[in-house]
């Protein structure tokens, strides 16, 4: 099949060719890329187009690739109960309650919930605990996860279920928060949450599927044609094999065109053996997903005081944070993941961790000085320019989520300091020293939306401006539109190892791209960029999405 695609008002994102009018595609890829002459010249030496698509004048840009989320997880939200804007912890009862009474009577299976966030409370800021949640669940067992996904909260029922009591509890450390007589008060944080996900899952094999393909079209809706997801440690039972045969199943059935890039959560060098052992390599599994590295989780979040910090907290000098590893430890399971020939994709926020992360590859590189790897960091939000610094003397990729700022610009400082804050979310002072930096959302942390990501990026300003009107935040850190798009394109690409592939509207690749209503290059304020619309998403040429 091959098509014309005219008088288009194109961005390629390709330095050989910045913008075009029309390109041609021809089975799923760009055949050639430029004027509407050259076009009909290059037609007539290979054969005409089956048919001709007018463009309208409008702006075209490479499709979106969110660099880091957790799509399964997002999918899986679609059918939790929606915690986010909660004011209060009695908001948090109200929702939970609503959800139990639309309950079956007799159905004591798992609930989930998740998006509350404490800071936003207008009263007490303080963890919901079991004793909030089992005024309204009864015998329901309950999980509600903060927005940040490293603290969760259990109902009386649950902690029974799971067995964590006083006798259980002492085996968890500080993961587990405990009252003065000794029981675990509700409160569950970073691995020990990471553990209980899977073992709660309600999903299924018919379900995984089913959810899925509900939740590409909310990612074409958004110009994303391409994820990289950690999805791996959320199956049920932590059984991968599922997730990969599912995803295989609706490609095969003509249902599943997003291309699904996994970065897989092994935290034990056995997983990761095991994990390689069994076949898996990184690269394509099939046409529409690939493995992409290994995920490790360094540290926690900010807003739950579980960064890793080299410092106390500036507004809790009783703590540093909780990291996941020793060096050692880290060192071992980033060295293992090379042996198995995978980069990793390290989930650090505290400058500590980061510091960790970058001595870990670093080991790593020393270690195997033969082979290179696309190793990189995903959050990197607390640095100074010697850890900037290191990025690029390593080589160590950038995995950054903009719109973390909107919500972060408001804690930061009390975080962390005035002079710690000055220094950090310095993505475009990491872009100005030449590390390769890629946009991504960590949803459902955050929506997947990718307008706000880009305006956060290239405004700095705040979203969220209820209480505290507009605010900006390190100004000098804007990025220019042109770095924005490209970090949101061909920059995610090269994270997951595909820039020859996707990333870019160049000859020879596949055709995924976007049609918008506003040209973001040349709108009449930043507030424009808010209102910009993705009109029609392709997907190998072929419309996936039309508004």
């Amino acid at each position: 099949m091959t098509t014309l695609f005219k008088n288009g008002n194109i961005r390629t994102v390709d330095s050989a060719c910045p913008t075009a009018d029309a390109f041609v595609v021809r089975d799923g890829k760009f055949a050639y890329v430029g004027t509407l002459s050259g076009a009909r010249e290059a037609l007539r030496r290979t054969g005409p187009a089956d048919q001709e698509v007018d463009l309208g004048g409008q702006a075209v840009l490479p499709a979106f690739n969110d660099s880091h989320m957790h799509f399964v997880h997002f999918a899986k939200s679609m059918r939790s109960v929606n915690l986010s804007g909660t004011k209060s912890i009695g908001e948090i009862q109200e929702r939970i309650r609503a959800a139990v009474e639309k309950r079956s009577a007799g159905d004591l299976s798992w609930m989930e919930g998740e998006g509350w966030n404490q800071d936003y409370f207008i009263d007490e800021k303080r963890f919901p605990n079991k004793f909030d949640l089992d005024s309204v669940t009864g015998e329901v067992p309950v999980l509600i996860m903060r927005t940040c996904f490293h603290i969760g909260i259990l109902n009386s029922a649950g902690l029974r279920a799971l067995r964590l009591n006083r006798d259980t509890a002492p085996r968890y450390g500080n993961l587990i928060d405990l009252l003065e007589d000794g029981e675990p008060s509700g409160i569950i944080k970073e691995n020990l949450l990471d553990t209980v996900k899977p073992m709660i899952s309600t999903l299924d094999f018919p379900l995984i599927k089913q959810i899925l393909c509900a939740a590409q079209g909310e990612a074409f809706a958004q110009g994303l044609t391409s994820v990289q997801s950690d999805d791996v440690g959320y199956m049920p039972g932590s059984d991968y094999d599922l997730l990969f045969r599912a995803v295989g199943e609706l490609e095969e059935a003509g249902k599943f065109h997003l291309h699904l890039g996994e970065q897989c959560l092994l935290q034990k060098k056995d997983l990761i053996r095991e994990f390689f052992g069994k076949g898996y390599r990184c690269g394509a599994l099939t046409d529409r997903c690939s493995i992409n590295c290994v995920k490790l989780l360094s540290d926690g979040s900010l807003g739950a005081r579980t960064a890793a910090m080299r410092a106390p907290y500036f507004d809790a000098p009783e703590t540093h944070g909780l990291p996941s590893f020793t060096q050692d430890e880290l060192d071992g399971l980033v060295l293992t993941a090379h042996e198995n020939g995978a980069p990793v994709a390290i989930h650090a926020i505290g400058d500590r961790a980061i510091e960790m992360s970058l001595d870990a590859i670093e080991h790593a590189g020393k270690a195997m000085p033969g082979r290179r790897f696309r190793d990189g960091i995903v959050h990197c939000q607390i640095t100074d320019p010697a850890l900037l610094n290191r990025f690029r003397e390593l080589d160590v990729l950038a995995f950054i989520q903009p719109i973390f700022i909107d919500y972060d610009m408001n804690i930061v400082d009390s975080r962390v300091g005035p002079a710690l804050a000055a220094t950090s979310y310095a993505w475009k002072s990491m872009q100005d020293l030449g590390v390769h930096a890629s946009f991504g959302t960590d949803c459902p942390v955050e929506k997947f939306n990718t307008m706000p990501n880009i305006y956060s990026a290239v405004t700095r300003k705040n979203l969220t401006r209820d209480a505290v009107g507009e605010k900006t935040y390190l100004p000098g850190q804007r990025m220019s539109m042109e770095r924005a798009i490209r970090a949101y394109t061909v920059e995610s690409a090269y994270a997951a190892g595909q820039e020859r592939e996707r990333g870019s509207i160049t000859a020879g690749k596949t055709a995924d791209f976007i049609v918008l209503d506003h040209d973001l290059f040349h709108l009449a304020s930043d507030e424009d960029i808010l209102k910009t619309r993705v009109l029609r998403t392709y997907v190998k040429g072929t419309s996936v999405y039309e508004a």
